[in-house]
């Protein structure tokens, strides 16, 4: 399967309350936690820019964070606003298929 299809979004809505759900042009669908995408944001404020360290204290974000807003980033990229008032974050869809949650993509070797 092409990479450029794995991560190329079809379509990137809500799923419930909180969660977002991108369909993929190779025909996958992605459900991510609004607070795991929360805690995965890779932004200067969120992981050190010269080592690459986790600045973010997972125990300060809370557990109903959720998007407020989605904004694509060309065409290469979403941008959330967080319930928490996080906005700086920029997820490429590499990025976002990398770290999709679903089993088939979670078990060792899938990625």
């Amino acid at each position: 399967m092409s990479a450029d299809l794995r991560s190329t979004p079809r379509e990137i809505a809500r799923a419930g309350a909180h969660d977002v759900a991108i369909d993929w042009a190779d025909g996958h669908r992605s459900v991510y936690p609004a607070r795991l995408l929360r805690l995965s944001c890779r932004c200067a404020a969120c992981v050190d820019e010269v080592s690459g360290a986790p600045l973010l204290d997972p125990v300060g974000v809370p557990e109903g964070v959720h998007p407020v807003k989605l904004a694509l980033v060309g065409h290469y990229a979403v941008q959330p606003v967080f319930s928490d008032g996080h906005a700086t974050g920029i997820f490429t869809f590499e990025h976002l298929r990398a770290i999709c949650p679903c089993p088939d993509c979670a078990s060792p070797g899938s990625r």
